[in-house]
Order: structure tokens, then sequence, then C-alpha cells
């Protein structure tokens, strides 16, 4: 669980945004299938969202699964979407290029994409 911990963080530290407060808190069960785990990202006030991730998938599956998902749940719990490309209010959503994770602009393809666990950095 330690390494699906250090995934879930590169992305909440590209969802952290002004907006929200408090971070979520996320924890993790054993899935009811081998090789799924369930996550719950729950906020400050109790509200929670949850979905399942098959670990099986390495690294990059998992870091795809979670970006996905996750970024799904900071709708949910404080109706924002997160990251937002640069100069726009469209959020960013998560993509494979180039065997990277990276979150892009869903209105231009070839546009703009930062590595998942970037987004401050490159967002100056």
């Amino acid at each position: 669980m330690e390494r699906l911990d250090e995934l879930a963080k590169l992305v909440l530290r590209d969802l952290s945004g002004d907006e929200v407060v408090d971070g979520p808190t996320v924890s993790y069960l054993p899935g009811e299938c081998e090789g799924y785990v369930e996550v719950l990202i729950a906020d400050s006030a109790g509200m929670a969202c949850g979905f399942t991730v098959n670990t099986a998938e390495g690294d990059r599956g998992v870091l795809y699964a979670l970006a996905d998902k996750i970024s799904d749940a900071f709708v949910e719990l404080y109706s924002v979407g997160l990251p937002v490309v640069p100069g726009t209010h469209r959020p960013a959503v998560p993509a494979i290029t180039d065997d990277v994770v990276v979150w892009k602009d869903p209105n231009n393809g070839d546009g703009w994409s930062c590595p998942v666990g970037e987004y401050r950095q490159g967002r100056a």
C-alpha cells in the first residue's frame, strides 16, 4: 500500500488548489478481487468518494487510474475541477503519452500537457 500512497500523493499535490481549504484523507482496503484495492477519499466534513484500483496494472496504470478517479472525487467533494489548464477554466484530464501519465487539455489534444505530480512546478 505504500507505493499506492506515494502515487496518490503525486495526484493530490497537483489537485491541492486554493479552492480546497482542508485536504482530503485517503485510505485503502484490500478489494474483493485479488490485485484490486478499494480507495476512499474523504473530506474534513465526512463526505467521501470511493473507487477500485487494479494494482496489477503497474505504476503507470495505477497512476492513470488514480489521476482519473481522484480528480472526479474532487469534483464530487469540492465542486471544483482540478487541475485547471493554464490560461483557461477547463479542468485538465489524465492521459498516457509516450509511457508517461500526464494532465492534458481536453480541447487541444496536442497542446498543453504536464506530467502528473509536476503541475504546480510547471504552472508558474
